[in-house]
């Protein structure tokens, strides 16, 4: 995650790499220590894990990573570690940009807001818990697989989306009923009306 763009004159001075040797302190009780700071990322490990802290030269986005030290391609957001534990609506917490900050005032604000998320809902991944991270991986791939399926739909619910307000039922039917299975209750509805017309209407190919 961590951009390898060239920060840029000045970066030292948003205090980043201090507010998280500061904020993330308490990581030392789960035996992690930082092996690498930099003005915009901070790697700590253990015995067994690993726990990066960034803030993206280019983007200026604030996240985290975990993993463990055996399985090198494992990267867990904090994003994934807030969905494991079924807190992503009380945090207000979304999938992409969570906190983006460009001066140090935000920095000193959002470092420690980061750190009382991982001590709130990390531990088990802190400590490397085999059946944490494998239920956090198999949520993460779930949700990939579902990101790609609605990429994938998208074009399907636009042209069926154009094809209703014109009043093509044919052209409704056929493309909702490509994607049944994934239906909401307005589409599906929709399906089930424009079925009952679609012989009185033209068929856009």
């Amino acid at each position: 995650m961590n951009n390898m763009a060239d920060p840029g004159p000045g970066r030292a001075e948003l205090g980043f790499k201090e507010a998280v040797l500061s904020g993330f302190n308490f990581l030392a009780t789960y035996g992690l220590r930082p092996v690498y700071e930099e003005i915009t990322f901070i790697r700590f490990e253990s015995a067994v894990v690993f726990v990066n802290v960034y803030h993206g030269r280019a983007s200026f986005e604030l996240g985290v990573e975990f993993g463990r030290l055996n399985n090198p391609d494992e990267k867990l957001s904090l994003y994934d570690v807030i969905a494991w534990a079924g807190a992503e609506n009380a945090e207000g917490f979304g999938q992409h940009v969570v906190f983006q900050v460009s001066n140090r005032k935000g920095t000193q604000e959002f470092v420690p807001k980061l750190a009382r998320l991982v001590q709130q809902y990390a531990v088990p991944f802190l400590r490397g818990d085999a059946g944490a991270y494998q239920a956090a991986n198999e949520l993460q791939s779930r949700r990939g697989d579902e990101y790609v399926k609605e990429v994938n739909l998208n074009p399907i619910r636009a042209k069926a989306e154009a094809a209703w307000r014109s009043k093509d039922y044919a052209q409704v039917a056929k493309l909702y009923s490509s994607m049944r299975q994934d239906l909401s209750s307005v589409e599906a509805a929709r399906l089930s009306y424009a079925a009952k017309h679609a012989p009185a209407s033209r068929s856009v190919q």
